[in-house]
């Protein structure tokens, strides 16, 4: 089917004649009455009554009418709703990232982007699970290197340190620990996430079985703020709370780095908009005060 001619046959009626069509639409009265013919005879009715002096839809033009006419101009919305016009960008953008990044800097991200495009909409999942780009449908994950697709494209932002932290009631009580060994309470991660700081950031290995595991950074910095044990945590996150007092570095040559970065599924696959977005992200992520103090301690 023609969309062409269906569109032309729209606009005769719309205009009430041939004549009036083709001025609408700048061409030949001819090439406006050989589309609406062509029309018809691959639909195989009539869809004008003809005089001399009028047209007059047939039954079935008048039902071609009333459902091509709202499909086209629906059709039309999707089209201009997808693309981008005049350098505006437009569309949703579905991002992840772990569950205990701190959000203030997301948020500013975000809204700073979208200060600019206000037609961007986003869908934040924060979460530890490893999602899967493709299967999952994410445009841009912030991750720290573990498990990453090989067909996945990767752009390093910043390198985040992890240390341990207890509180100084904790330290005051149990003493200072010389070694891993030293620590009685020591609360980690689950064993994936412990696996890869071993490997990649500490260059030593954890008790098997640790007095406490959570999968969440921001439960084990309260635990150790509690005086409950001495927390692996990342170094931006304590920032706050050991400039207040509430958490000290213990063991401070485990100190270690990781490069954090931006992945997405591919290039080919990548929208102006998700472009556009890990562009701005990484510019902001390393001047937050996050990243500066991850930097500096």
């Amino acid at each position: 089917m023609d969309l062409n001619a269906i569109r032309t046959f729209i606009e005769v009626v719309r205009a009430g004649g041939f004549s009036a069509a083709a001025r609408r639409l700048g061409m030949p009265r001819s090439t406006v009455s050989l589309r609406v013919r062509t029309l018809e005879g691959s639909l195989g009715v009539r869809l004008f009554k003809r005089s001399t002096r009028a047209v007059a839809l047939t039954e079935e033009g008048r039902a071609l009418f009333d459902g091509a006419d709202a499909a086209l101009g629906a059709l039309a919305e999707t089209v201009t709703s997808i693309g981008v016009v005049g350098g505006e960008l437009k569309g949703p953008i579905r991002v992840t990232a772990p569950s205990d990044f701190p959000t203030r800097f997301l948020a500013e991200a975000i809204g700073s982007f979208r200060a600019r495009h206000p037609r961007v909409t986003f869908e934040v999942i924060l979460s530890n699970a490893l999602l899967d780009l493709v299967s999952d449908n994410i445009d841009i994950a912030l991750r720290i290197g573990i498990g990453n697709p090989q067909d996945a494209v990767m752009r390093s932002v910043f390198s985040a340190e992890y240390g341990l932290f207890a509180s100084p009631g904790y330290l005051q009580q149990h003493g200072e620990p010389t070694t891993l060994a030293d620590v009685r309470t020591l609360i980690l991660p689950p064993r994936e996430m412990r696996s890869f700081l071993e490997r990649r950031v500490f260059r030593a290995a954890f008790p098997a079985e640790p007095a406490i595991q959570a999968n969440n950074f921001l439960l084990i910095r309260d635990l150790a703020m509690g005086g409950h044990g001495v927390g692996v945590l990342p170094v931006g996150l304590c920032t706050p709370d050991v400039e207040q007092g509430r958490l000290r570095p213990t063991l401070p040559d485990m100190i270690g780095g990781v490069t954090m970065g931006l992945s997405f599924p591919n290039r080919a696959d990548m929208t102006k908009r998700v472009r556009a977005f890990a562009d701005h992200w990484a510019r902001e992520l390393p001047h937050t005060r996050l990243m500066t103090a991850i930097r500096s301690s």
